[in-house]
């Protein structure tokens, strides 16, 4: 068990570290802006994660799959962003439900198009 926990938090500092570089090329965060970094790191995540899901040399060893899968992509498209950007931007509420269903809605078609483009190869 630490030893897929090595692989995953040494994953995750890819991740991280990918996560970061998009939001400063794309962005600062604003209160009242569209979230663009926070959408396009978890679109690509979700394009990413269908392409690894459709992979069995990934998703069949436990190592390769909690060191790309929980690391790298866990540490690349973040969750708790989505909340929090969510919460600052109440007081624009068409853009908040707009990020929110875009991103699930367009993150989901995402996943489904990358394992699609996976399956092929």
């Amino acid at each position: 068990m630490i030893k897929f926990g090595i692989y995953a938090a040494f994953g995750a500092v890819f991740g991280s570290l990918a996560r970061l570089e998009v939001a400063y090329l794309m962005q600062r965060p604003s209160e009242t802006s569209f979230p663009w970094a926070t959408f396009t790191v978890n679109i690509i995540g979700a394009l990413i994660i269908g392409l690894v899901a459709s992979q069995p040399s990934i998703m069949n060893n436990e190592a390769r799959r909690h060191f790309v899968v929980t690391g790298i992509l866990g540490g690349f498209t973040t969750f708790s962003a989505i909340a929090v950007e969510t919460l600052q931007l109440a007081t624009r509420p068409i853009i908040s439900i707009t990020y929110v269903i875009a991103t699930f809605a367009v993150g989901i078609a995402a996943t489904h198009i990358g394992s699609f483009v996976g399956a092929k190869k």
